[in-house]
């Protein structure tokens, strides 16, 4: 809980040190749930590391500079199928970006 709430005021920090842009008409709102999103996807990112190093060492993957475009593809499937989840929940939330 501590984490959630470093990181929404952080985000109000950057929503404040935004409010210049205001003048160019720039909503500072959607750079807050930007910076939002972002922060709360790195331990999201390391689990799934972890869990696509466990799964080429179960399939007897070595993790090593020749094998890098498996585990990239791996890491981006898995990275691009967090992001649809997400981008479905906020238009469900009613998030017009």
């Amino acid at each position: 809980m501590q984490v959630q709430q470093l990181l929404h005021g952080l985000a109000k920090t950057i929503k404040l040190l935004c409010s210049p842009l205001k003048l160019f008409k720039i909503n500072t709102e959607e750079i807050e749930v930007l910076v939002c999103i972002c922060l709360s996807m790195i331990p999201i990112l390391k689990r799934e590391y972890l869990d696509v190093k466990d799964a080429c060492k179960a399939k007897n993957i070595n993790m090593n500079i020749k094998n890098v475009k498996i585990i990239l593809s791996m890491l981006l499937m898995s990275f691009l199928t967090r992001v649809n989840e997400i981008d479905e929940a906020l238009v469900e939330k009613g998030y017009d970006y």
